[in-house]
């Protein structure tokens, strides 16, 4: 889905944009139909404010060349989920499959990254990795899967592990069996890519399952406690997230001089923002400072300002940022009051951490320029959002959806 079919002087659209739009012209009418009795209106109303912020703030910005592309590439990403959210309420057990093809791309990922641990980073789809994949001053390797960046594997770990501990109520004691041992693989997985921020939102995702699931949940939370402890013992505590403990104080001054750069930019340009992917033009133009030296005499100006949350603040300012938080937060929040009032099944709680771990990892870079994990974050949203209404007594499921 995020492989590149046309050159970036001819837009840089990727298989996943060709499919979307695909789909649009034989399902316009489908895409364009609101039904008053949809719970997901509020969302389409959003996305309608959210590419208006895209077109204007990009136009009226010091760089509106590119407006237009960026219009017609946010798109793909709506087009999906609205058929997916369809989808969901035309057939009752999509849901169900769909979650069942998260697992599988999953469990893909995680055998392409064990086998790079076992044979080395020479095992990869890109000629050339991401600059943080070796810490030459720590002497560590952080493998970055399928992905070209450590930080991008690690995040996509941490958010899609939830989905395994998803499973029909009638699922075989072999079916679960596998579906632990995958989540308890992922936990090594994470490890591996050396993502603190990863690792941080896997915890804040583990904690919101503690809280939210069924009670045998919270006791399958003592025996994760040991699988955490052996993964650790397995990777090596000078290794991966671990070992990079040490210097948190000196990243962490690093990036607030980015940080502090960027929210007085956004403090300049409050309303529309600079216009959406030209965070990389501006600091050339305005923040020569921002930069990182590669090798020598070679500069690589940021493109991001090592967080997710303030580059959307920068690029779409204050009214971009707001809806954009909207897409993110009301799902966790619906999510949460539909469980504890009864409306849905414990199960849900799952795609609620998913989503709660990648509003953690989000702190510190943005990763969604990468289809993959902006489809995870989207099917989150698109599976909480299309839930299923069911009665639920004491944890129970007593509805008729069990898939």
């Amino acid at each position: 889905m995020d492989l590149k079919i046309t050159k970036e002087a001819w837009g840089g659209f990727k298989t996943f944009d060709a499919i979307s739009y695909y789909c649009l012209i034989f399902l316009l009418k489908d895409f364009l139909t609101i039904d008053k009795k949809n719970r997901t209106n509020f969302y389409f109303v959003l996305f309608v404010l959210f590419s208006v912020i895209v077109l204007i703030g990009g136009l009226a910005s010091e760089f509106p060349d590119k407006t237009f592309l960026n219009l017609v590439k946010i798109f793909p990403v709506f087009i999906y989920a609205r058929f997916f959210i369809k989808e969901c309420y035309l057939d009752p057990s999509f849901q169900a499959r769909a979650v069942k093809a998260v697992k599988i791309s999953y469990t893909a990922a995680l055998i392409f990254l064990f086998i790079q641990w076992v044979v080395g980073l020479r095992f990869t789809f890109y000629p050339e990795l991401g600059p943080n994949t070796f810490d030459a001053t720590l002497n560590l390797i952080r493998y970055p899967g399928v992905f070209y960046d450590s930080q991008a594997s690690g995040q996509f770990l941490a958010m899609g592990c939830f989905v395994f501990l998803f499973n029909a109520k009638d699922a075989t004691k072999k079916n679960l069996s596998i579906n632990y041992i995958l989540f308890a693989l992922s936990i090594t997985g994470i490890f591996l890519a050396g993502s603190r921020a990863a690792f941080g939102g896997f915890i804040v995702g583990l904690l919101v399952v503690f809280f939210m699931a069924a009670n045998k949940y919270r006791i399958y939370g003592v025996f994760l406690i040991f699988i955490v402890a052996a993964a650790y013992m397995f990777v090596a505590p000078n290794k991966g997230v671990f070992a990079r403990t040490a210097n948190i104080s000196e990243d962490y001054l690093f990036r607030k001089s980015i940080w502090e750069k960027a929210i007085e930019i956004s403090k300049e340009h409050p309303y529309l923002g600079i216009g959406m992917e030209n965070y990389q033009k501006y600091v050339m133009r305005h923040a020569q400072d921002q930069y990182l030296e590669i090798n020598e005499g070679e500069l690589l100006y940021f493109s991001q300002p090592e967080n997710g949350y303030l580059k959307i603040m920068v690029e779409l300012g204050f009214t971009g940022f707001i809806i954009f938080m909207f897409f993110l937060t009301v799902p966790v929040i619906t999510g949460m009051i539909y469980k504890i009032i009864g409306w849905v099944d414990y199960r849900i709680s799952f795609f609620v951490a998913s989503l709660i771990c990648f509003l953690v990892e989000f702190n510190t870079v943005y990763s969604i320029w990468d289809n993959r994990i902006l489809l995870l974050v989207v099917t989150m949203i698109a599976l909480i959002v299309s839930y299923p209404m069911t009665p639920v007594k004491n944890d129970e499921i007593v509805g008729s959806y069990v898939k």
